[in-house]
């Protein structure tokens, strides 16, 4: 479920993230909704990623009601398809089951260090490497800016989706990799002194293995 909803998620973003160049920007909307739904189908609360959808809206082209109205289009289109399947399916009651919206927070899972150490440890790193790249991106153009804004938006709506859904059988982390990755990518082409590049991305190969070694190693 988690790399089926981050797929769904990266063609999300990747229509959102299209909406700079202002060309066919309501078919944008409407393909950004609909992946978004989609996505939601795997994970509940990733039907989150639409308040990014009426993020980027706002942040380039607020002026338009039009572009307001495009993902309740969406979300209608999303539904009516889904219900004509589901009733196909004779499983009518899919959706009323699936977006419960219950909290599955495991304390315990959170409480031991292993695990929370890495989550923490991944968010910091995330969260410095982007403001990192905002203050490098501080003189170039508005819309690489808003770009880079709504990255970091998506990645801070994944880390909820995370906490709300994290446990011992379900991984949602791995919906915040590509924007994680986005941010820690601007940083390093930022950086100007080609030696220290090639030292980030030598550890940004070998720290995934040696977290993974230590992760088997403890259990």
């Amino acid at each position: 479920n988690a790399i089926l909803c981050s797929f769904f998620l990266l063609l999300a973003t990747r229509r959102i993230i299209s909406m700079r160049s202002s060309k066919d920007t309501k078919f944008k909307i409407f393909d950004a909704t609909i992946w978004v739904l989609v996505s939601s189908l795997f994970y509940d609360w990733a039907i989150l990623y639409l308040i990014l959808v009426f993020a980027a809206i706002f942040f380039y082209q607020a002026n338009d009601i039009r572009n307001w109205l495009v993902p309740f289009a969406g979300i209608f289109t999303v539904y009516m398809i889904a219900k004509s399947i589901l009733i196909l399916a004779n499983q009518k009651q899919f959706l009323v089951t699936h977006y419960q919206f219950n909290f599955s927070v495991d304390v315990a899972y959170f409480t031991y260090w292993g695990h929370s150490t890495k989550l923490i440890l991944f968010a910091v790193i995330t969260f410095l490497t982007g403001l990192l790249a905002f203050v490098k991106l501080g003189k170039a153009g508005f819309g690489r800016v808003v770009t880079m804004r709504l990255i970091a938006f998506s990645f801070v709506i994944g880390l909820l989706v995370n906490i709300l859904k994290l446990s011992d059988n379900v991984y949602p982390v791995i919906i915040t990799f590509l924007p994680a990755v986005i941010l820690m990518t601007k940083y390093i082409e930022s950086i100007r002194r080609a030696r220290i590049r090639e030292i980030l991305l030598i550890a940004s190969i070998i720290i995934p293995f040696a977290v993974l070694l230590t992760g088997m190693a403890i259990q």
